[in-house]
């Protein structure tokens, strides 16, 4: 595991609305990307994904076998996509437990949410101290190593 290597995933808000959040997580730094896109296809996830690849230096992905994410290699190198064998979440393990905490500011169930209230969640998450990185947040880990 290196900085820069990530665990993708979606997490589903409601069932009534198509919308839902992509989100990345570092599998070293424990840094957490949320961004808010309006379907589970293929396409939303590229898109969010390029906007993010702007910003970020990622060097492997890791995705489980969801259709969402079939077209990754349009937007990333295939070399570095790993995909998780099927029912085996435990090899995503460090994003089912950050998605778990999303959960504690959005339940299932709730209305959707707001750009502004993921990004309120992604800060939180980021900017919270960790024991695996002695007691550093992930930002503060990702800022000092």
């Amino acid at each position: 595991e290196n900085i820069g290597d990530f665990e993708i995933d979606t997490v589903i808000q409601t069932r009534a609305k198509n919308e839902c959040l992509l989100t990345l997580t570092g599998r070293k730094s424990r840094y957490q990307m949320i961004r808010l896109i309006p379907d589970k296809s293929a396409s939303s996830v590229n898109q969010a994904l390029k906007s993010i690849l702007k910003v970020y230096q990622i060097n492997s992905i890791t995705a489980d076998n969801g259709a969402e994410f079939s077209r990754l290699s349009e937007v990333f190198d295939p070399d570095y996509i790993y995909y998780a064998h099927p029912y085996s979440s435990w090899e995503r393990g460090t994003n089912k437990n950050h998605n778990r905490l999303i959960r504690r500011w959005l339940p299932k169930g709730s209305k959707n949410a707001t750009q502004q209230q993921v990004a309120f969640i992604e800060n939180g998450i980021n900017n919270y101290p960790k024991k695996l990185l002695n007691y550093k947040s992930p930002k503060e880990f990702l800022q000092t190593g």
